[in-house]
């Protein structure tokens, strides 16, 4: 005749099962975290990638819809929402993936990077991540000859074209900033110096930080011709000085915004210019 479990041994099998579960219990719940991370920033690559392709086959960065409001004060301004990839569909992104918390993947245009909002849509700490353009960096200087003579002068325009939108207050920025380099040399201002000035009426919005932000600085050229930097001959680079490197300062989207007034962001987390090699002075246009 076989013997049964008395009423004993079972509760202390129950007891053992129920230690073993509350034990396993935190591993299973982190391991579920980790695997929702682990699929966004997966996802997230995959928009990146996508992204970056779009931006080197095509003539304008991806910025997802535009708005169909036209004033110059408001240059193709992006309308982000839950779509911001629908432009990338077919021939850069086959699937557009929602994040592992049933929520859209979002872009920033501005501050060029992907990111899901995370676990908690109201708290920006648990959002992640992935830059496509990771450093904000000058990259290029173009010249407006604005009185036709072939040299630069007072007066005339320098359009300093940045990756990404940035902001500077105006009263910040100074040809000071930047050295004048000549064969990869930096001179000293006995030589030459760029002397600059942000130009407030070529910047429409500057001022206002609930617009848009541009990428391009529109300086005005200021001091004597002589020393000016020479078109074709000098290049030119941002200072290698923390203190002169944060004043120009990357930008994000405030989501709160609408398709007419798209709010700009540039309070922490931030990131700032980085140095890069001298730049030559190119004729605009």
């Amino acid at each position: 005749m076989k013997r049964g479990f008395s009423l004993i041994e079972l509760l202390v099998v129950i007891a053992i099962i129920a230690i073993l579960v509350g034990i396993a219990a935190p591993y299973y719940s982190d391991y579920i975290k980790e695997s929702k991370y682990s699929k966004a920033k997966a996802d997230l690559d995959i928009l990146r990638q996508a992204v970056i392709l779009y931006n080197s086959r095509e003539d304008l960065p991806y910025q997802g819809s535009l708005s169909s409001d036209t004033r110059p004060v408001f240059p193709a301004i992006s309308t982000l929402g839950d779509n911001d990839f629908q432009g990338l569909q077919g021939q850069y992104l086959s699937v557009i993936p929602l994040d592992p918390w049933s929520k859209t993947y979002k872009l920033d245009p501005y501050g060029g990077f992907v990111y899901s909002d995370g676990p908690n849509s109201l708290d920006h700490k648990d959002d992640l991540r992935e830059y496509y353009i990771k450093e904000l960096a000058l990259r290029k200087i173009e010249w407006e000859d604005t009185n036709d003579d072939r040299m630069m002068n007072a007066g005339d325009l320098l359009y300093l074209a940045f990756n990404k939108a940035l902001f500077i207050l105006p009263g910040e920025m100074e040809g000071s900033d930047f050295d004048v380099y000549e064969n990869d040399i930096a001179i000293d201002a006995s030589s030459a110096t760029f002397d600059i000035s942000l130009d407030i009426a070529n910047n429409p919005g500057y001022l206002d930080e609930t617009t848009a932000t541009r990428s391009t600085l529109i300086c005005k050229v200021g001091g004597s011709g002589s020393k000016l930097p020479k078109i074709g001959v000098h290049s030119i680079a941002l200072k290698d000085e923390i203190r002169i490197l944060q004043r120009f300062k990357e930008v994000r989207v405030n989501r709160e915004s609408n398709a007419r007034e798209l709010k700009t962001q540039y309070s922490d987390p931030i990131r700032y210019a980085i140095r890069t090699a001298p730049i030559k002075i190119t004729p605009k246009g």
